[in-house]
């Protein structure tokens, strides 16, 4: 009776509220639309938009969801009825729960602004997703609601994270690099990124090094270097990617590095460098130390070669004395052995010269010079009586250069002879000269400008490949005859006069020698001709050297040659005679002054003194070897006129007449 009575109260419920649903289902009928077909079809339209949406859409009520479509399905691994039945937050991930605040959407009044965030979830088979979430509020069946868009990031998360790793080993691997790397704004010069190893190498920390520009560390000499570069680049000129070049570290040492640089252009102008540095400072040190020990080896050769050369030269100057000595005692013609000592001391003067080549001294007495006449002339003088010829192509007009004429006649009879050993059994060997200017210099030494260049071309059998790098080193030689100097001095005159001399040959095919000589402004003087006979002259000479058989010599010669002489040791000597001289009235019309003395004030500070107590004084500097650059700049120092030892009757002559006579105009 019980159950009949609740199934009769259950069933008037029921009724009740079919017919509360039915009122309420007739009054929304009676407010709805005329065109209730557009009505569906445009709820249809935004149902086919949510479900094909790639945002996952989220409808959540009561901490439920209460709708999803087709993508939210799909992100989260569970069907749509799954879904309807858990709750929204138990996808989110533990750690990032606390970012998500829906309560705020149903509990707080007002207008919540829309919530934007990345987030992760966890889906059906326990992986974890990233995605973009944003939570808007709205209200469904009249009471508050959430509205939640989500878009899949996991890939992309997944793509910035292993970027994020590969960026972190790049940094890790060029930070822990031994060479320096680093990345320039071409534009400023400064440093936009480096690595630890070049602050170390500089001896910098990061945060001194951020305030460095790359102006800042090169060495004056690699700045222009640069500054080249640079303006190559501007001009789309290529320059190499590798360079050598000179950096100062923070206490101020330098420090050699070995650059390889990528350029970056931008509308076809450098705006960036990237560069790997490696430091070769140790290498060049012992680059430098192998140089070194090479030199020594070549200087024990060059003084056995020596040695020997001078022991034959005294043999014949010494034989030919005794031979003068015994002829002169029987009353015959002492001339010939007297001429033939003389000739054997010119080659042993000779070879002193080439002595002083190889010295840091040795500097040439340079002139404006032009040189098309010594060329043909020393040229002519060498191939006398040989079975070589000479065809000369010298171009008209030849700049003149700043020669010693001497030293440079020595380099052409020098590269002529080497001409004629290479062509024993005759030939033709070809001379060429021409003017050059210089834009661009590649593999030569030398600084851009204005040349004179010549070139010796022989038709020999060539030089070896490996013989081309020792071609220059005193006394090397490949021929059966020659003490393999007379290159090696050439090559060492050229470089004196700011030069440069090269050589390229191939086997069977003969050499070609070429040496570069700076132009110059200056105008030659006009050549004059001397006399070989001693010229004679009136007046009072003072000689000061402090070696007393030179003292001897120059006086013999100089009475022989008509002038008075007074001699003295050194150069506080010389101020003193010359001052007594001026008091008694019988002041020295010229005073001849060694350059180096000793333990005693030598011809510079003499020189001085002296012309503050007569600034008319003529003075000739004299030396026996040019380690000064007075003897090539004399005039520059007060002097009127130089002579070199050992002295010639006929040289001291005419410079002595030279001087005086321009004293007197």
């Amino acid at each position: 009776m019980k159950d009949m009575n609740k199934t009769k109260d259950r069933l008037v419920e029921e009724i009740t509220d079919l017919r509360l649903k039915i009122k309420d289902y007739e009054s929304a009928a009676s407010n709805r639309p005329a065109n209730i077909h557009e009505m569906k079809q445009g709820e249809s339209l935004y149902r086919l938009l949510v479900e094909q949406a790639n945002e996952a859409v989220m409808v959540i009520q009561n901490e439920k969801i209460r709708y999803v479509n087709n993508k939210a399905a799909e992100i989260t691994g569970y069907s749509k009825k799954e879904l309807s039945t858990r709750s929204f937050i138990d996808f989110i991930h533990p750690d990032d729960r606390k970012l998500i605040s829906i309560d705020d959407f149903l509990t707080k009044r007002g207008q919540i602004k829309p919530q934007h965030l990345t987030c992760r979830i966890i889906d059906r088979t326990g992986v974890t997703r990233w995605v973009d979430a944003k939570l808007m509020p709205a209200k469904l069946a009249a009471q508050k609601a959430v509205m939640c868009f989500l878009i899949d990031m996991t890939e992309r998360k997944n793509d910035e994270e292993a970027l994020r790793n590969s960026e972190m080993r790049y940094k890790q691997l060029v930070n822990r690099a031994h060479a320096g790397i680093y990345e320039i704004d071409l534009t400023t010069g400064n440093f936009i990124y480096f690595n630890d190893a070049i602050c170390e190498t500089l001896g910098y920390s990061r945060e001194e090094f951020q305030n460095l520009r790359m102006w800042d560390v090169l060495t004056e000499a690699s700045r222009q270097k640069q500054l080249v570069r640079v303006e190559k680049m501007l001009k789309g000129e290529p320059v190499p990617a590798e360079a050598e070049t000179e950096i100062i570290d923070k206490n101020g040492n330098k420090i050699s590095l070995l650059v390889y640089t990528n350029i970056e252009y931008k509308d076809d102008l450098p705006v960036r460098a990237n560069t790997v540095a490696h430091d070769i400072t140790e290498r060049k040190r012992l680059e430098e130390e192998l140089s070194k020990a090479q030199k020594l080896e070549s200087l024990g050769v060059l003084a056995g070669g020596i040695g020997h050369d001078f022991n034959n030269l005294l043999s014949g100057i010494m034989g030919n004395i005794s031979l003068a000595k015994l002829e002169a005692e029987r009353g015959e013609d002492i001339m010939e052995s007297l001429d033939e000592a003389l000739r054997v001391s010119s080659k042993a003067s000779a070879l002193t010269r080439q002595l002083l080549v190889f010295s840091k001294g040795g500097a040439p007495v340079k002139k404006a010079a032009s040189i098309a006449e010594v060329l043909r002339d020393s040229t002519a003088f060498t191939l006398r009586g040989s079975k070589v010829k000479c065809k000369f192509k010298i171009a008209e007009e030849l700049w003149p250069v700043k020669v010693d004429v001497g030293q440079f006649s020595q380099v052409i009879q020098n590269l002529v002879i080497n001409a004629m050993q290479a062509m024993s059994g005759g030939g033709e060997m070809r001379l060429k000269a021409k003017n050059v200017h210089l834009h661009k210099i590649f593999d030569l030494p030398l600084t851009p400008g204005r040349y004179v260049v010549i070139k010796f071309q022989d038709q020999g059998n060539g030089i070896a490949r490996e013989y081309l790098t020792k071609i220059f080193d005193p006394y090397f030689t490949t021929k059966s005859k020659g003490s393999g100097l007379g290159l090696t001095m050439s090559y060492m005159i050229i470089k004196r006069h700011d030069g440069h001399m090269t050589v390229e040959s191939e086997v069977g095919q003969g050499a070609t020698f070429k040496i570069y000589l700076p132009a110059t402004a200056e105008v030659p003087e006009e050549a004059g001709t001397k006399e070989s006979r001693p010229a004679r002259g009136d007046g009072k000479i003072l000689v000061m050297d402090d070696e007393a058989s030179l003292r001897k010599v120059a006086e013999r010669m100089l009475l022989k040659l008509g002038y008075e002489v007074q001699c003295v040791h050194d150069g506080a000597e010389a101020i003193k005679s010359y001052e007594q001289a001026q008091q008694r009235g019988q002041s020295f019309d010229a005073v001849i002054m060694d350059l180096t003395i000793p333990g005693g004030m030598g011809g510079q500070k003499t020189i001085e003194k002296l012309l503050k107590i007569d600034s008319k004084a003529v003075a000739v500097v004299s030396s026996g070897y040019s380690n000064d650059p007075i003897m090539s700049n004399y005039k520059k120092y007060g002097f009127r006129g130089v002579v070199t030892k050992p002295y010639r009757i006929e040289e001291l002559s005419w410079v002595m007449r030279d001087v005086l006579k321009g004293a007197k105009r």
